[in-house]
């Protein structure tokens, strides 16, 4: 069988039969790809940690692109600690679920992101909010969508107070708004803009706006779970 090697990410995991996991893996080289780890369901099977969601390796995978099998895995990292913090798991849930849906063919910006973020979240005290939102914002951007929420897109006036985002506008005052768009609280603005210092339960309403805009742009809703769980 052709066998190939592939740095990824699982970002779901679901078993098969009675001893086999079906993994859903993101790769820097080819984006997602679906792969038979056989007998990995057992507690002591070898391979079982590479099936693990989370889990960040070097992946050699054996048989047909149709139908690919896990023969190896040499790990780089299972981000753990973030499985201590119930809240930081959820966010890398959805980065997880993003990461997958935004890469049906190779995003290797986006990959680079999705593990930069997870490895603050794991190891350099970013807080799940703040995971979520670097995410998205990398989402749009790395598909080509830089939105700014410092300055009108329309008169290029300095915003200090609410805005308003279209997709044909951007992100533009009220003064220049159209009566269609995603209204923008001040709040919002200045937390998307990079500004930590303000109530979770408000940057959690932020990250909500910020998902909507991703899925004006991109077409993709994300993060319902998430949302869910931390409301």
């Amino acid at each position: 069988m052709d066998a190939k090697k592939v740095t990824a990410i699982v970002t779901r995991a679901v078993p098969y039969g009675d001893t086999d996991m079906i993994i859903t893996l993101v790769s820097l080289e080819e984006g997602k790809l679906t792969v038979t780890a056989k007998g990995c369901l057992k507690p002591k099977a070898k391979l079982r940690y590479a099936t693990e969601p989370m889990n960040f390796g070097e992946y050699m995978l054996a048989g047909r692109p149709e139908r690919l099998v896990l023969a190896d895995c040499a790990q780089i990292d299972s981000f753990s600690p973030i499985t201590l913090d119930i809240e930081k798991y959820y966010a890398s849930a959805l980065i997880l679920e993003g990461l997958q849906k935004l890469s049906p063919e190779s995003q290797p910006m986006l990959f680079k992101h999705a593990i930069e973020v997870l490895k603050a979240l794991a190891y350099e005290g970013k807080g799940a909010e703040e995971g979520v939102r670097d995410f998205l914002l990398y989402a749009l951007r790395d598909n080509g969508y830089t939105v700014d929420f410092a300055t009108c897109n329309s008169c290029g006036c300095v915003l200090d107070g609410e805005a308003v985002f279209s997709e044909k506008d951007g992100i533009v005052c009220p003064h220049c708004a159209d009566y269609q768009g995603v209204g923008i609280d001040s709040y919002t603005r200045a937390y998307l803009s990079g500004e930590d210092n303000i109530p979770t339960t408000l940057k959690n309403k932020a990250n909500m706006t910020l998902s909507e805009i991703v899925f004006q742009v991109l077409g993709l809703r994300l993060g319902k779970h998430y949302f869910t769980e931390i409301l």
